[in-house]
């Protein structure tokens, strides 16, 4: 029989015990609430990324806070049975990123679809085309987009992210007209104008991408538009356009690949050797495009009159063999200061007296389509 201490123990003792079944009760609960109403999905600034954007701006659940995002969970169990419900749980699984259970459930709200909103009708379809991208499904994703297309034409969103579909996969024509659809709708638009640019450049129509970039330049452009229209208005031999551009890009960020060797050859070939010196110095110094840099700064040094100097440069781009067309052209320098002076390189005595040629910068055939910039370490 229990004495009255350990009665006294078990009554006095109980209520703790309780309030800590509870506590550890709460907490289970707060935790499994938090992981359903928990929001994985965010909003890109990559414009070709608009499947995603499209999904956070018109999935009004994601921009709830937690309290309301746990009424709207709870207010779904045991529920699934109208288009309210449906489109109530798939807005929780695009938060969580289930995009596979969401597009099951987009559709069923399109099944149960019965022509009163039309507003809410091409939204389904434009979810459900972003879903089907995000899943990598493009050939279902271009039918529900251009479904959603004829039914809007005027949402200019629809050719974003069928545009994202199409640089994936790298259609550059279609990708092209995408964007110029879009900005018929919203001109003003300057990010994707100037991914408009960057397309008409990489495709090769320096015209085109030239204009696009004149109408935006003074807006602000990124490092990116800025590096590609200089790269290729050097390809273009539009030098004085190529060095304003990629010191804007310089500016901004450095670190594309051979930026300060294409400067150097602008600037050399507006006669500008001092400051060609400079930045193929700093291309040297930093290993980017190590045989053109020393070539073409060689040529500068022979311009300037520093001839030992320009031979040792020219020398050590003979050494290395990173480019063929570069090491043709080392060769032939090399040949010709040779047949002038009948000397053997290194040798630097009278080399005032050589007739030096032209300098001929070494210009890429294909202008770098990259569209990221990287750590320029090649």
């Amino acid at each position: 029989m229990a004495n009255k201490e350990s009665v006294k123990k078990f009554y006095f003792t109980r209520p703790y015990k309780v309030i800590a079944c509870i506590l550890v009760v709460t907490v289970f609960v707060t935790m499994v609430l938090q992981s359903a109403t928990m929001v994985a999905i965010s909003r890109s600034d990559n414009r070709f990324e608009a499947a995603v954007n499209y999904l956070v701006d018109n999935t009004e659940y994601v921009n709830k806070d937690t309290p309301q995002r746990v009424i709207d969970y709870l207010g779904t169990l045991g529920s699934e049975q109208t288009i309210a419900d449906y489109y109530t749980l798939a807005s929780m699984q695009i938060a969580r990123g289930e995009y596979d259970k969401a597009l099951v459930n987009i559709e069923k709200c399109l099944s149960l679809y019965n022509n009163e909103d039309h507003g809410l009708y091409v939204d389904l379809l434009m979810k459900r085309g972003c879903l089907q991208v995000m899943l990598g499904q493009y050939d279902a994703a271009l039918k529900s987009l251009d479904k959603a297309l004829k039914e809007a034409p005027a949402e200019a969103d629809i050719y974003l992210v069928k545009a994202q579909i199409y640089a994936q996969r790298e259609n550059m024509e279609a990708l092209t007209e995408c964007l110029r659809s879009y900005l018929k709708l919203k001109p003003d638009d300057t990010a994707v104008r100037a991914l408009l640019a960057q397309t008409q450049l990489i495709q090769g129509d320096y015209q085109a991408g030239a204009e696009q970039y004149a109408a935006i330049k003074d807006a602000g452009t990124d490092a990116q538009t800025e590096y590609l229209f200089g790269l290729n208005a050097v390809k273009h031999s539009d030098f004085a356009a190529a060095e304003e551009a990629l010191t804007r890009a310089i500016t901004k960020d450095d670190s594309f690949d051979g930026i300060y060797y294409y400067r150097g050859v602008s600037r050399m070939s507006l006669g500008n050797y001092s400051g060609a010196i400079e930045d193929l110095t700093v291309s040297i110094e930093r290993e980017d495009m190590l045989q053109a840099s020393y070539y073409t700064r060689g040529l500068c040094f022979f311009m300037t009159e520093q001839y030992a100097e320009g031979l040792a440069d020219i020398n050590s781009a003979a050494q290395r063999n990173d480019d063929p067309e570069v090491t043709k052209l080392v060769e032939q320098l090399i040949a010709e200061l040779q047949a002038a002076q009948s000397v053997d390189l290194p040798d630097t005595e009278d080399m005032e007296q050589v007739d030096q040629p032209q300098p001929a910068p070494v210009v890429p055939a294909e202008t770098n389509t990259t569209t990221e910039s990287t750590d320029s370490t090649q």
